[in-house]
């Protein structure tokens, strides 16, 4: 239990990415009308989708224990032999 709280907590740009996923589903769903030969529904469809992969990159990305990017192999190989 602590470990998926402590890996899993949101911070404010995170919870203000899901809050806004939430809200564009909403209206994309509110948005389509069977009969009408509306497509608006669509294009609230596709910024649910964007900003889904987005939240999903940042979640996997962004924090303490995630990925780091460093391209130089001699910090890594000091990083990670034993001392």
């Amino acid at each position: 239990e602590r470990f998926i709280a402590q890996n899993f907590a949101m911070n404010t740009r995170q919870k203000i990415e899901a809050f806004l996923i939430v809200l564009f589903s909403f209206i994309a769903f509110a948005a389509y009308h069977e009969g009408t030969g509306s497509t608006a529904w669509i294009q609230w469809l596709t910024v649910v989708v964007l900003l889904f992969y987005t939240f999903v990159f940042d979640m996997s990305f962004s924090g303490d224990s995630t990925f780091v990017f460093d391209p130089d192999a001699d910090n890594w190989r000091r990083k990670t032999e034993a001392h």
